[in-house]
């Protein structure tokens, strides 16, 4: 710490300066003066944290100095030695704004507490200074992310009035009471499954471009633009003083759609805003958000790349006449043998029905009855929803991942695909079990005459049906396949030195003749000739 001596007498102010040990006490001695004038100007030069002042000098009085001192440097801290014990001194130096007022003669001791005093002072000030320069400066950092989660909080309604002007006040924004709003959300339209298999499948990125566009665009002191938490852009435009509501509409409208025809140009993807209508004062705002939200979900049968005001109200909700027999025709293509056209056939009667969808309120009940028609079928055929539909199973989760009627139409065509594709995967898969207990029956019987008809009483089915499945799954008719088998059996047999009646009688042939007869037509050889 820098200190500065300024005394007269030449012998007190040699002694101050050299004879007490100010480098143990970390203070370094930087100037030294003699008179009220050389103060002044070596203070200037070298601008020590404390000073040492008399108060009686040559040129300027030690009172008269330590003010013109402080207000250049109020940070300095003065100890003033004074001859005069009279209370009007003491009185104005501390008016002054001394540090210390102390009187001669004063000892070593208390000459050092005083100047260790004014150092612990000035670090202490130093420090507070340093943390609140750091507390400013991450407050200025965090102050962009503070209003964003304010305004996010706000449009969602979590402030009461007195909340709201805490919070604006605090962070400083322009956010007067009693000022008119236009709330606007506005969200990239939603992609098909064709978009987002071609690399637009980053919604979450399309959104945050169509906010930094936004920004570009739009944000200015008459105009918020931020992100809520579900990754909607949101706008806030305020109106001017005297700005009658119809020209603040205007503006707000006219920004609004060169916002969607810019997104349109730079993303090269639709986009929908919402909610351009009037929020008288701040505690509407979060009202005005909601309608807002609420006029979006409106593009579902009012189309992509459109600006929806709240106050355009949709068409009164009809009676909607849902196909009734949907669910039978499902069932019936999971039995017929070309269910690609049984799916497409399905897939046209729902997107007739969904084109005639006209109000959301029935969008939102025809999704609603797609969704537990499907989740019947699935379930009516002892399958698990999960199994069937797999990833899009979430869809059903979230209704609200469907938002439009291309979407819709799409949708449900893949949940038709999937459920009779599925069906048609179980059927092979209980084929393919038919087939293999079969032939796992004809190999433990073959010591016995395995017909058609017994397999089929054995597996409770119909004799005709398997006969045609066997032959269609294996390439062959049920009787050559037994044949095949008990003949590859019997020449297994043979070779191991077994006699031919016994051959015979352990592969189902009771009349010996007769399987000599079979064996020699298969092989081209009679048994006996094979064991030679």
């Amino acid at each position: 710490m820098d200190l500065m001596i300024v005394e007269d007498e030449l012998r007190l102010l040699n002694s101050l300066a050299n004879n007490i040990p100010w480098e143990a006490h970390a203070i370094e001695v930087v100037a030294l003066a003699s008179d009220g004038k050389e103060a002044l100007s070596v203070f200037e030069r070298k601008q020590p944290e404390i000073i040492i002042m008399d108060i009686v000098m040559p040129e300027q009085d030690g009172l008269s100095l330590s003010r013109e001192i402080l207000q250049r440097m109020p940070d300095t801290r003065i100890i003033v030695l004074s001859g005069h014990d009279d209370f009007q001194y003491a009185q104005r130096a501390v008016e002054i704004g001394v540090f210390k007022y102390l009187l001669k003669p004063a000892g070593d001791e208390e000459i050092v507490k005083a100047v260790t005093e004014a150092a612990a002072a000035a670090r202490s000030l130093r420090e507070n200074r340093l943390k609140l320069e750091d507390l400013q400066t991450r407050w200025t950092l965090h102050l962009p992310r503070l209003r964003v989660d304010f305004l996010r909080d706000w449009v969602n309604g979590k402030f009461a009035d007195d909340e709201i002007d805490d919070h604006v006040r605090q962070l400083s924004l322009a956010l007067e009471a009693g000022r008119r709003y236009c709330v606007v959300a506005a969200e990239v339209d939603p992609l098909l499954r064709a978009e987002a298999s071609s690399g637009k499948e980053d919604l979450p990125l399309l959104q945050f471009s169509l906010f930094s566009i936004a920004s570009e665009w739009l944000r200015s002191a008459q105009c918020e633009v931020f992100q809520a938490y579900n990754g909607t852009t949101v706008l806030i435009f305020k109106g001017a003083a005297g700005e009658k509501d119809r020209d603040l509409l205007q503006r707000t409208n006219q920004s609004v759609k060169k916002l969607v025809s810019s997104a349109h140009e730079y993303l090269k993807v639709t986009t929908s805003s919402a909610g351009i209508g009037l929020a008288v004062g701040r505690e509407s705002v979060a009202v005005s958000y909601m309608q807002a939200r609420k006029a979006l979900q409106e593009r579902a049968v009012l189309g992509h790349e459109i600006v929806i005001s709240y106050h355009e109200h949709p068409k009164e909700p009809r009676a909607f006449e849902f196909q009734r027999d949907l669910e039978k025709r499902v069932l019936i293509a999971l039995e017929t043998s070309d269910k690609t056209e049984a799916a497409a056939r399905i897939t046209s009667i729902v997107g007739d029905q969904v084109a005639s969808l006209d109000t959301l309120r029935n969008f939102q009940e025809y999704m609603l009855f797609l969704q537990s028609l499907l989740t019947r079928i699935i379930h009516a055929q002892g399958w698990s929803v999960l199994d069937v539909l797999g990833d899009d199973t979430m869809e059903l989760q979230t209704p609200e991942a469907v938002q439009t009627r291309q979407q819709m139409r799409e949708w449900s065509g893949r949940m038709i695909d999937k459920i009779i594709g599925y069906a048609e995967a179980e059927r092979k898969s209980g084929t393919h079990r038919l087939i293999r207990n079969v032939h796992a029956m004809i190999e433990a019987s073959m010591d016995q005459d395995v017909t058609l008809h017994t397999v089929a009483d054995r597996l409770y089915i119909n004799s005709s049906y398997l006969s045609r499945l066997f032959k269609k799954e294996t390439g062959r008719s049920f009787s050559d396949y037994v044949l095949e088998q008990k003949m590859n059996k019997a020449r297994e047999l043979l070779q191991t030195g077994l006699k031919v009646s016994d051959a015979a009688r352990m592969t189902g042939y009771m009349d010996a003749s007769y399987f000599i007869k079979l064996f020699r037509k298969f092989w081209g050889v009679t048994p006996g000739e094979l064991k030679r």
